[in-house]
């Protein structure tokens, strides 16, 4: 019998396989948005299964002006003696992840460079982790270094490490050889991903910004802890520092509160996903009431009739499954060395089970909601299938409620983060046209290699017929990158400027307006200024220089902005200023617009890896991907945009099949009031009257909903006035009413324009 009703619900799809498959599609998506982000959650709450999470308490320096100071490795050696009559076993620090090139040498003295994340810790520091060390039987020594198992892989295979040596290119003492002394079974410390621990004692007296934790002793409770820590107090040269600190758990509230918020919002596309599927299902099923009476008629019980819609809702469950699946592997294999730098990359096998766990739980909920409809059907009748009159549909009309503010929600969030972000990230001065942005190559001098070559790679460069224009300039990242000095004003208030340094002859090619003197990049006190703060400075009575960060420059010129410099007001900020200088960490080159871009990069990428070896990557890539923060937020625009398309669909399918049941089960009704004279104004309400209700009820809610969220977030910043702006609501308002009336006023039309004669022909 189970099989005859596979059968017929597998007959169903296919009458309606069109709405079926897109709604299976929506729902695909809504589980894998949903396990996606569970697991992103579950990522992050790693450190909270760490041994004894409760007791951590981590431990900082005050300064007698109240700042934060940070530790030397013999003060973290002389606070683990001093804690030790108090129970603590042992003290755990490490510094924060740094990225740069090491090289390993064999025995053979042949040299492997690499790029490595490392930091400087001590031993103690992997056991306040979790983690354990294989060859590591003491404290780690001075030119001692522990490298991470997947690190230790991708050098060296499954051979053992332990012995190797290594040095770090670049540092201020490059002859240095470290040995490794151990393999860590896992790559990081807290949220840190670290390919190398080099030792805390390689400078002993050098004050580092170091994480220092302790557990709590077994039989003391924190606030006696932190009465006793409280005593410590150490004499420095410039003056006396006492102990603070802070017990970890007490975050763990405030991080289940934002990840739950987080659970919720990914919840509402699995929700509204859901809903869109039960709905069509359990619709199809009344439309099929007929049917469903006749089959309780000839001796069907609802134990059958039950089956049959739960065969329906198995299939369409477990084709959305099986499409969560297939689309998993082809957005994780899209997004395969696109992910952000500091982004945790999941892989298929942690993705699936999640995905099957969800599966799971929306077909336990959709065989649980299949008893509704079959407790309605318990008293059915064939005369009252026959006889019954229109139903107000209220449980649809919520569900369809539910969805609108679903999706108006999102789209009114992203209508205002767009306007955030284009109002605080993409509002920056942009002399360059995009197509002209799209013809710059950037070459950052980010390598040891490449700097040490970077003349016979100019050399060749130079040579390239496809090169029209190159310059330089002294600063580390990206192009539209720049540092913060301070100036001092006349009323004693401190004021930030942006500040750039380079080759001068960054202005021309830039095409940005610069009045004044050319002067050498080597100029000492030379500096040029953007109108604004040029403005700035003449009411504050300067003429011709300016004191930033106690130096005096000379004004050299006066500029519109720097490239990609932001023109949002702000009380702290005032303009920006150019530095000339001699030193170069990148090169900008500009491309003959006749060349491809992506054939020149893959030329001077050639050039480049002439000199610098394979296991170093090369960052050269177009002006147009400079910005790394941008390609960030416009990865999760993207994300957010699919989002909001995927609620819309769900709406659209919603909302249409619907109106198209309601047309089609009321033309009779619509026939009569026709006859007697109803006009087409009069037949328009009857229909769209319901669904006006609902979308003014969802659209009051969303906006007020989007608008408490962004002024509980931003109305302590005054730069944003995006949220209180009238353009988002009204974007929303005009979007979401033209697309409700696209959806529904086609069936309404249909049905206005309805000949009676027809309906009664039928009849």
């Amino acid at each position: 019998m189970l099989l005859h009703y596979l059968k017929v619900a597998v007959r169903q799809m296919l009458k309606y396989k069109s709405h079926q498959l897109i709604s299976a599609l929506c729902l695909a998506v809504g589980i894998i948005c949903f396990s996606y982000v569970w697991l992103f959650v579950d990522m992050i709450n790693e450190v909270f299964e760490l041994p004894n999470y409760d007791r951590r308490v981590s431990l900082h320096l005050i300064q007698e002006n109240r700042h934060f100071s940070d530790y030397s490795p013999n003060e973290i050696l002389r606070l683990q003696d001093e804690l030790k009559p108090l129970g603590v076993e042992g003290v755990a620090a490490g510094t924060y992840a740094t990225e740069g090139e090491v090289e390993f040498i064999d025995d053979e003295g042949r040299v492997m460079p690499y790029i490595a994340r490392y930091n400087r810790t001590n031993a103690y520091n992997f056991t306040y982790y979790g983690m354990s060390v294989q060859g590591l039987k003491s404290e780690l020594r001075p030119y001692d270094v522990v490298l991470s198992a997947s690190f230790a892989r991708k050098v060296f295979g499954q051979k053992n490490p332990v012995g190797c040596k290594l040095r770090l290119v670049g540092d201020d003492k490059e002859s240095e050889v470290f040995q490794v002394v151990g393999v860590a079974d896992g790559d990081y410390l807290g949220h840190q991903q670290i390919d190398c621990f080099f030792s805390l004692m390689l400078r002993p007296d050098e004050i580092c910004s170091a994480q220092v934790g302790v557990f709590l002793p077994e039989r003391m409770d924190y606030p006696t802890f932190a009465q006793q820590l409280q005593k410590i107090v150490w004499q420095r040269k410039e003056g006396s520092v006492a102990l603070s600190s802070r017990l970890i758990d007490t975050d763990r509230g405030q991080l289940w509160l934002t990840e739950t918020l987080v659970l919720v919002v990914a919840s509402l596309i699995l929700l509204s996903g859901m809903i869109n599927f039960l709905k069509f299902i359990f619709q199809i099923f009344f439309i099929r009431q007929r049917e469903l009476v006749l089959r309780k008629c000839m001796g069907s019980g609802l134990r059958g009739l039950y089956a049959l819609l739960a065969s329906e809702v198995f299939l369409m469950l477990t084709l959305s499954f099986l499409l969560s699946l297939a689309l998993s592997e082809i957005l994780l294999t899209a997004m395969d060395g696109r992910w952000p730098a500091d982004f945790p990359v999941l892989s298929m096998g942690d993705a699936y089970p999640v995905q099957g766990g969800v599966y799971f739980s929306t077909l336990a909920a959709g065989l649980l909601a299949a008893c509704f409809p079959i407790a309605r059907l318990r008293r059915g009748t064939l005369y009252g299938s026959l006889q019954s009159a229109h139903r107000k549909h209220t449980f649809r009309n919520w569900m369809i409620g539910l969805q609108l503010f679903i999706s108006m929600f999102f789209l009114g969030g992203i209508l205002l983060i767009n306007m955030l972000w284009n109002e605080t990230f993409f509002s920056g001065y942009m002399p360059l046209t995009p197509t002209e942005q799209q013809r710059i190559a950037v070459l950052p001098l980010n390598r040891h290699y490449i700097r040490k070559h970077i003349d016979p790679v100019l050399n060749e460069v130079r040579r390239m017929p496809e090169v029209e224009e190159l310059t330089s300039f002294d600063f580390p990242g990206r192009a539209s990158g720049a540092t913060l000095m301070n100036y001092k004003c006349k009323d004693g208030n401190v004021k930030a400027v942006y500040m750039q340094s380079g080759h001068p002859d960054y202005f021309a090619f830039f095409h940005i307006p610069m009045e004044g003197k050319a002067v050498a990049p080597e100029a000492g006190n030379q500096i040029y200024v953007s109108r604004r703060f040029k403005q700035f400075l003449d009411e504050e009575g300067n003429e011709g220089t300016v004191r930033l960060e106690d130096v005096d420059y000379q004004i050299a010129g006066v500029y519109e902005a720097l490239f990609d410099e932001t023109t949002i007001d702000r009380d702290y900020f005032i303009g920006s200023v150019f530095l000339p200088s001699a030193n170069v960490r990148c090169y900008l080159i500009q491309i003959n617009e006749h060349i491809s871009a992506s054939d020149f990069l893959k030329k001077l990428t050639a050039v480049c890896r002439r000199f610098v070896p394979e296991t170093l990557p090369l960052d050269i890539h177009l002006l147009t991907e400079d910005d790394v923060s941008k390609e960030n937020i416009a990865l999760m625009r993207l994300g957010m945009s699919i989002l909001a398309i995927v609620s819309l669909l769900l709406v659209v399918l919603s909302i249409y099949s619907s109106i198209s049941l309601d047309t089609l089960g009321r033309q009779k009704e619509v026939a009569i009031r026709k006859i007697n004279g109803a006009k087409p104004a009069d037949i328009f309400l009857l229909f769209a009257k319901v669904y006006l209700y609902i979308f003014a009820a969802a659209y009051v809610l969303a906006y007020a909903l989007v608008f408490i969220i962004g002024i509980y977030n931003f109305e302590i910043d005054p730069r944003i006035e995006c949220v209180r702006s009238w353009q988002w609501p009204v974007q929303l308002l005009v979007l979401m009413s033209v697309l409700l009336a696209v959806v529904t006023g086609w069936k309404i039309w249909q049905v206005m324009r309805l000949n009676p004669a027809e309906v009664v022909k039928t009849e």
